[in-house]
C-alpha cells in the first residue's frame, strides 16, 4: 500500500516543485524567486503587495544606485504602526531594532529573488523570553512571508496538488 501511495504522490510532488513560487528559506531569511521575472513589472506588484499588507514603505534603498550597478537592486524599509505600537509595549529596545523590517528585491540574471529577514529568529540574538512577544514576532515574520508569496503568486504558475 505505501508503494503505491508512493508512486501516485511522489509525480504530484514533482509538479509542484517543478513550478517553484514557494517561499524558502535559508540562513535567516525567507525568499522567492520569479523565473524569468521583468524586474520592473515584480517590483511594481511587490509594492502594491505591501500596500494590500497594510504597510508602509518608510525608505528606499537604491543599492543598485549605490553601487553603480547597472543590474537593479532595491531595498525597502518597511513599518506598519499598529505593529509597531504592539511591539513597542513588549520590548522598545528590540521592537527598534528588528522594525523597520527589510525586503530586498533584485534581477539574478533571468530571475527576480524576493528577500525578507525573518524577525523571529532574529529576535533570538536579543534573549527573548516572552512567549507573547515571540508570537508576536512569528505574526510579523508570517506577514512578510505572505507578501513574498502573494507577490510571487502574480507570475509563477500554481500547480494543482493538493495541499497536505
Amino acid at each position: 500500500m505505501k508503494k503505491v501511495l508512493l508512486i501516485l504522490v511522489l509525480p504530484l510532488l514533482m509538479l509542484k516543485l517543478s513550478f517553484g513560487g514557494e517561499v524558502n528559506f535559508e540562513k535567516g531569511y525567507y525568499y522567492v524567486v520569479i523565473k524569468k521575472g521583468n524586474f520592473d513589472k515584480v517590483n511594481a506588484v511587490l509594492q502594491q503587495e505591501i500596500q494590500n499588507h497594510k504597510w508602509g514603505i518608510i525608505h528606499t534603498m537604491n543599492v543598485d544606485k549605490t553601487i553603480k550597478s547597472n543590474t537593479p537592486h532595491k531595498t525597502y524599509l518597511l513599518c506598519r504602526a499598529d505593529y509597531l505600537t504592539e511591539g513597542i509595549k513588549f520590548n522598545k529596545d528590540v521592537i527598534s531594532v528588528l522594525i523597520p523590517c527589510r525586503i530586498s528585491i533584485y534581477q539574478n540574471k533571468n530571475d527576480v529573488k524576493i528577500l525578507v529577514e525573518d524577525v523571529e529568529a532574529a529576535s533570538t540574538h536579543f534573549g527573548i523570553e516572552d512567549k507573547k512577544f515571540k508570537a508576536f514576532l512569528r505574526q510579523v515574520t508570517d506577514e512578510m512571508k505572505s507578501i513574498l508569496q502573494k507577490t510571487s503568486d502574480h507570475f509563477e504558475k500554481k500547480s494543482l496538488t493538493p495541499q497536505m
